[in-house]
């Protein structure tokens, strides 16, 4: 029997898109939650924790360089994303498996940070794949609730696989808590191996078919537009400070996750399985709180006002924990109310970027804030030692509340610089094309 292509076929395209965003999310459950939380019970330093993260990390800056590529070379035959979708995802297995063969912590570190930067790097392809996949497929009416179910999936993996791999990394070991991601994942595999992008297309090499008409039309095939339009828009005195508030932003948060591991284990007192635990369900609750409540209250009030006062209670919460932090049900607290302003701040961050993505470059242009995005968020966890160094947590927590500050000014002064427009949750078809 031949299975319907994604294009035809609404519940088969939706659904397929939220598991190919689960597989993204539980490498990221293992590498971001179930690891450092080891790591910390094992007596590693808050410092060469914070390092680890900042290294696996870095592969999400150069989406912008995978978006590029993948636009500008691909096999039509086998769809437009497709092909580099499967190629992601086997390198995705193939580096969870590494992963899985690296001895103890202590004196391995340099290597788990290595081949976690591999299993990121195989993640970030994955991601930009997925996501051109959408832009190509989805209509426009149906975005917004795709986009729902595809940061729904991903909360899903990222929790589930936090959960799931703290509980075997206390049993048996890191190893079976990588070997079962990379299970995962390669089980998501079918979906794309099975599943066209549009009818008539090859589903394998060596099977018969061709390159839809749609496709070709899309196809990139010249260099420099592309590279001085992008230029010229990023220039702008707006995308300047739209993309100084994001790196901002993100560093706060990315500052925030190296040292979460080790407060909590090694200064609060909590078992690793408590930590993992914990800061899952705190995911979960954000996430939840992504799909059913962030839109819905962007929409309400604004996204500016929604990003405003997102970074607002950040900054707050932030400074009231500057005081508060030794306290193991407040630190749990903390955690909780972190994950629902964050996942606010992010999605309000998305519809300002893409109401600033403009014109025939908007999807470059988008990725070039989402990689600055991921940048600050590997250069906050990078300065943990900076920052403790100048007065422990208590100016870890001092520096997370200034950066959500002095990010709220970037922002509101990027949209005035943009001429004050209401910012789009939404680009046009025309507009998401290369």
């Amino acid at each position: 029997m031949k299975l319907p292509a994604l294009s035809e076929n609404r519940p088969l395209r939706l659904g397929s898109l939220m598991l190919l965003y689960a597989a993204q999310g539980a490498p990221e459950g293992l590498l971001y939650i179930a690891i450092p939380a080891w790591f910390a019970s094992q007596g590693i330093s808050a410092e060469a924790i914070a390092g680890y993260i900042a290294i696996i990390l870095l592969p999400w800056s150069f989406k912008l360089f995978n978006g590029v590529l993948m636009d500008r070379f691909t096999w039509l035959p086998m769809g437009r994303k497709r092909p580099w979708l499967i190629l992601a995802q086997l390198m995705l297995v193939g580096s969870l498996v590494w992963f899985a063969c690296l001895a103890e912590p202590t004196p391995a570190l340099t290597w788990f940070a290595a081949i976690g930067f591999a299993v990121n790097f195989a993640g970030a392809f994955q991601d930009v794949a997925i996501d051109g996949m959408a832009i190509d497929l989805l209509d426009e009416t149906e975005r917004a609730s795709a986009n729902g179910l595809m940061w729904g999936g991903k909360t899903l993996g990222t929790a589930g696989f936090a959960f799931l791999t703290g509980v075997l990394i206390s049993d048996e070991g890191h190893a079976l808590a990588a070997i079962a991601t990379a299970a995962f994942v390669g089980l998501v595999m079918l979906l794309p191996l099975l599943l066209r992008e549009r009818s008539g297309e090859k589903l394998l090499p060596w099977m018969p078919g061709r390159a839809a008409a749609i496709t070709r039309e899309r196809q990139l095939t010249r260099w420099w537009p592309l590279l001085r339009d992008v230029a010229g828009a990023m220039a702008k005195p707006a995308s300047l400070a739209l993309g100084a508030g994001i790196l901002v932003a993100f560093a706060a948060y990315g500052l925030k996750t190296a040292f979460s591991p080790t407060l909590a284990v090694q200064e609060i007192g909590w078992d690793r399985s408590v930590f993992t635990n914990r800061d899952a369900t705190a995911d979960l609750v954000g996430g939840l709180f992504g799909i059913f409540v962030s839109g819905w209250l962007a929409d309400r009030i604004g996204p500016m006002k929604a990003l405003g006062c997102a970074l607002l209670g950040m900054a707050l919460l932030n400074g009231a924990a500057v005081f508060l932090w030794q306290d193991g049900g407040l630190y749990f607290a903390y955690l909780l109310a972190y994950s629902i302003l964050f996942v606010l701040m992010s999605v309000c961050t998305y519809a300002i970027a893409m109401g600033q993505s403009r014109g025939t470059v908007a999807a470059t242009q988008f990725s070039i804030f989402m990689a600055l995005l991921n940048l600050g968020t590997s250069f906050g966890a990078s300065r943990l030692e900076l920052a403790r160094g100048l007065g422990g947590y208590e100016a870890a927590f001092s520096a997370c509340a200034l950066l959500s500050l002095f990010a709220v000014g970037a922002y509101v002064l990027s949209v005035r610089l943009d001429g004050g427009r209401t910012p789009s949750t939404v680009l046009r078809d025309q507009e998401m094309r290369l």
